[in-house]
């Protein structure tokens, strides 16, 4: 999807080296709408059998952010600059080399999917995951109500793949079937 530079969508940054962290952190201080994706994970403790829950990056190299180019440029100019990022931050396709817009439906979906951290969430490449086998479907009821996406089984397991075109797709836990509720609506790619 191109985008004009007054126009408000959800742009990828991505930063490699736990930059993405810092970069999130900026654009909150600065009032400006961002998504870096946060999950409980147990590790074990050193020398123990014992494990802790730690909150952890989902995707450390990756934030979301809700702004239109204009306004976000001189941002990411500021944190080129703060963090000694010599790159651009914007995420582009590899084929085209187009700057990465994921559409406001799939973005809250995925928000959804994503903050709950308790359930078990799993990612994906797209290219692991074939989506045309699947069955475009929302999801009406429990935890994830509201969530479109492509019911498929995975790893065993009937779940919700909701798919962020040119990145990844992220599998929600267990959906039972009376949550389910397919439809005709193409999900934008």
């Amino acid at each position: 999807m191109l985008s004009d530079s007054k126009s408000i969508f959800w742009y990828v940054l991505f930063a490699a080296n736990g930059k993405a962290e810092k970069i999130s952190n900026y654009l909150k201080t600065n009032n400006i709408e961002c998504f870096f994706p946060l999950g409980y994970r147990e590790n074990q403790i050193r020398n123990s059998e014992l494990t802790r829950r730690i909150l952890q990056p989902l995707l450390r190299n990756y934030v979301f952010v809700k702004s239109s180019k204009a306004s976000l440029e001189p941002h990411l100019q500021e944190i080129r600059r703060r963090f000694s990022i010599t790159s651009g931050l914007y995420y582009r396709d590899l084929g085209s080399g187009e700057i990465v817009v994921v559409p406001e439906k799939q973005m809250q979906d995925f928000i959804t999917v994503s903050r709950l951290g308790e359930e078990r969430i799993i990612y994906f490449s797209n290219e692991e995951v074939n989506l045309e086998k699947g069955t475009k479907i929302r999801i009406t009821g429990g935890i994830f109500a509201g969530v479109e996406g492509v019911f498929m089984r995975v790893k065993g397991d009937r779940r919700v793949v909701v798919s962020l075109p040119k990145l990844f797709s992220v599998a929600t836990a267990f959906v039972p079937l009376e949550f389910i509720e397919p439809f005709d609506n193409e999900i934008e790619k």
